[in-house]
């Protein structure tokens, strides 16, 4: 790749995110020419156009997409100081799909932890609900599944009105912050205690099998080991079953005591 071609990179600084800080309080100048410095030496390395974006996501922090003669990246701004030796892990992970470079990155990344913006504050969490203690089921299955090891708070999610819903996110683990949150709309009699243990087995689950890097750079959150051990649970098919005949009870679109 000629000198100029790599000179025409296309930059995106901070691309979809109209709020984000400037990295290590640099001039926003001082960063465009640290990431056309990086846009270059990716293009060099690769042969070909690079399209670079500049982001402050601290969940994703590389991604893209290859197409021919053109590599489309979006990198956190900790990769605009990366040695020699990360940017070349990274032109061989995004633009020559070599996987082995992905644990060279992952370690940089982990070293590189400060540059992350801090997560927003969770708030208080309550486990003890109307008819669930999620505390209690999360410590039963940390003792059976997990040898104790899982390290989290959790509690009840927000009680949010919403119409015309079509699905619902019935738990979430924030990985950052080591916090599960189990949708409200479980709380409820109508709901067997064997589904909601196994909503928060679910979300342990995630801190077990941690989320890994697809062949596009976003993460995997449900890979092949967490299907697998998912699928182990005692309770699963159960679980599955019950969720597919009651969906429309946990959407609010049917009453407590209408017929499934």
């Amino acid at each position: 790749m000629s000198t100029e071609a790599a000179k025409t990179s296309q930059l995106d600084l901070f691309a979809g995110d109209d709020h984000a800080p400037t990295p290590d309080k640099l001039r926003p100048d001082v960063v465009r020419a640290h990431a056309e410095k990086l846009a270059g030496r990716l293009s060099r390395l690769l042969g070909m156009d690079v399209r670079l974006a500049v982001t402050d996501n601290r969940s994703t922090v590389i991604s893209y997409r290859r197409r021919p003669g053109a590599l489309a990246l979006r990198v956190h701004h900790m990769f605009l100081h990366a040695p020699v030796h990360i940017v070349e892990a990274l032109a061989d992970y995004a633009g020559r799909g070599k996987k082995g470079s992905g644990a060279l990155l992952d370690d940089y990344i982990r070293n590189q932890r400060h540059r992350l913006k801090p997560p927003r504050p969770t708030g208080a969490l309550k486990a003890r609900g109307l008819f669930y203690d999620l505390q209690s089921m999360y410590d039963a299955l940390n003792a059976k599944h997990f040898n104790g090891e899982i390290d989290a708070r959790i509690g009840w999610g927000r009680v949010t009105a919403r119409r015309n819903q079509r699905s619902i996110r019935m738990g979430v683990y924030l990985h950052d912050e080591r916090v599960i949150r189990i949708h409200p709309a479980l709380d409820r009699p109508e709901v067997p205690a064997y589904f909601v243990q196994f909503v928060v087995f679910h979300e342990m689950l995630h801190q077990a099998v941690p989320a890994a890097h697809c062949d596009d750079g976003k993460r995997q959150h449900h890979g092949a080991e967490f299907r697998k051990r998912e699928r182990a649970y005692p309770d699963y098919a159960r679980a599955i079953a019950w969720e597919k005949k009651n969906l429309d009870l946990l959407l609010g679109t049917r009453r407590s005591g209408e017929a499934a």
